[in-house]
């Protein structure tokens, strides 16, 4: 009866234990998942640039480019007279 009792208790605790190997595994497997998730989100992230005139940031795609230089607004452009601070 001892044998049985110590027989049981063994292939109890190896079911445990890969019951618990697949559950750890599984959550490695969703914690990979969602950083690849969000290093795709990452990827489209837009370049930002830095307004000449005030220093602001903001995406390339809203800044005014001029001579090479980011600026913010219209009225942060420097003027025809060759100041360009």
């Amino acid at each position: 009866m001892a044998r049985i009792l110590i027989l049981l208790a063994v292939v109890l605790g190896v079911i445990w234990w890969l019951r618990s190997r697949a559950e750890s595994r599984q959550q490695q497997a969703a914690r990979t998942s969602r950083s690849a998730n969000n290093a795709s989100r990452d990827d489209s992230a837009e370049a930002m640039v830095q307004c000449a005139h005030c220093g602001v940031h903001l995406p390339r795609s809203e800044a005014i480019a001029w001579h090479g230089l980011h600026y913010c607004r219209r009225s942060h452009l420097p003027d025809d007279s060759g100041d360009h601070a």
